[in-house]
């Protein structure tokens, strides 16, 4: 881990261990005259490096080192010029770490580049007016919209936030209501950084209106939230996501890792034809809707079960419910008529409506190879209401919900194999 010492601009090159000094670390969008390690060490390497534009790449890195020094912190971190991008090995060591570097920094500096005008009314000023206003120019800031600013959001225990000038706007602690109002995070999330209560999906559901350069960034960014470690490969696009799925998959039970949806809901009469998909996600907004559901389980049945990847595919228990549908009759030329389930997961509805407590996500399942239990899924049919309870199943009717599947105790748990590709075959319509 390399730190610039604050008070000379100097980097020091030796990588630190296990005592790593106290440190500020630096939180920005990046923009066309970022500063690298080669170019910090030696700056006539380019004319923009020294530039004190605002906003510039190396004005920000002044800014953070003077403000460190106000701090009384001697270094400061900042992910332009303290990695040695040229380093394939240092790149892929240093995303694998940089949740915990942002963690264990004594404060985070969270630079708004796009933030011009923040107010701070005096006394005499309408003190509410300005705050509403506060409140606008920070929701529109890149750095809300950026895939790599989510974990420099959740790891720091303290960020103070700063607009283009600059100057000082307020910490994490006095903006979370306004933070959680822009992001949908918590503000428990937001003030204590506890995520282990929070869902799988619901925390994929926070990076679905972010954006990355470079699309497998969309899954190594979300590592550390996940606490999990994988080697980077660059080009592999949205496999990208899928193999932070399965690493997610090896230290988790929570069902919520399949509650991911499309634009279309099941009972959408402009529907296309169904399609067939893997059981994971291809790309994170997929979880747009599924925040609403937690992984705390309503039974102990789910709660002793645990899944794991084969060949095959997800080796998992859920509970089956035949669904017998004019819909879902033939799919790319195959007949599957009386093959087509609904999924019971071992998760349970946490939105804002009472009524639905007792619900849980269903997802629809087609049976590909019978007799054999190989299922895959009709990604484009959604998520389903499911439950166990009449009543809620009758709250979800007078509530207008069609998309709800009532379970009894014939529809037992079963051992199924959920399909990560499906077979070509399957994909070959049939003349």
């Amino acid at each position: 881990m390399r730190l610039i010492e604050a008070a000379s601009l100097k980097l020091r090159t030796a990588v630190f261990d296990d005592d790593v000094p106290a440190y500020a670390i630096l939180s920005h969008t990046w923009g066309p005259t970022e500063v690298s390690l080669q170019e910090f060490a030696d700056p006539s390497l380019g004319a923009k490096d020294t530039s004190m534009e605002i906003g510039s790449g190396y004005w920000k890195i002044k800014k953070a080192c003077e403000q460190a020094v106000k701090d009384n912190l001697k270094y400061v971190w900042v992910d332009t010029c303290c990695i040695d991008k040229t380093s394939s090995s240092e790149l892929s060591e240093a995303i694998n770490s940089m949740f915990r570097w942002y963690k264990e920094a004594w404060v985070c500096y969270a630079y708004l580049a796009d933030v011009i005008g923040y107010s701070h009314p005096t006394e005499d000023e309408d003190s509410q007016k300005y705050a509403e206003m506060n409140r606008t120019l920070v929701a529109k800031s890149r750095w809300f919209k950026r895939g790599w600013t989510l974990q420099e959001l959740l790891a720091p225990n303290k960020i103070r936030f700063y607009d283009d000038t600059w100057r000082y706007i307020g910490t994490k602690m006095q903006l979370c209501r306004t933070i959680e109002g822009i992001t949908g995070i918590s503000a428990d999330v937001l003030r204590t950084g506890n995520m282990e209560d929070e869902s799988i999906a619901k925390r994929m559901s926070w990076m679905t209106h972010r954006k990355t350069t470079r699309p497998e960034d969309m899954a190594y960014s979300l590592m550390g939230i996940f606490d999990v470690n994988m080697p980077l490969l660059y080009g592999e696009g949205d496999k990208a996501f899928v193999r932070l799925q399965e690493e997610i998959m090896k230290d988790s039970a929570d069902n919520s890792l399949f509650v991911w949806n499309t634009l279309r809901r099941p009972d959408d009469r402009s529907r296309p034809a169904p399609e067939l998909s893997s059981i994971f996600a291809a790309w994170p907004r997929q979880f747009d809707t599924s925040r609403i559901w937690n992984k705390r389980r309503l039974d102990e049945d789910y709660a002793r079960e645990s899944y794991a990847l084969t060949n095959l595919g997800v080796h998992i228990k859920l509970r089956l419910k035949r669904y017998d549908h004019p819909w879902y009759g033939t799919i790319w030329g195959h007949d599957y008529q009386g093959k087509t389930f609904v999924a019971m997961l071992g998760c349970q509805y946490d939105g804002p409506d009472p009524a639905f407590k007792r619900c849980r996500p269903g997802i629809f399942l087609v049976q590909i190879s019978p007799p054999r239990p190989e299922y895959a899924r009709i990604s484009n049919a959604g998520v389903v209401f499911t439950t166990t309870n009449r009543e809620t199943y009758g709250a979800l009717r007078n509530k207008g919900i069609e998309s709800r599947v009532l379970f009894t105790e014939e529809d037992t748990l079963q051992t199924v194999y959920l399909r990560k590709k499906i077979p070509g075959w399957a994909q070959v319509p049939k003349t």
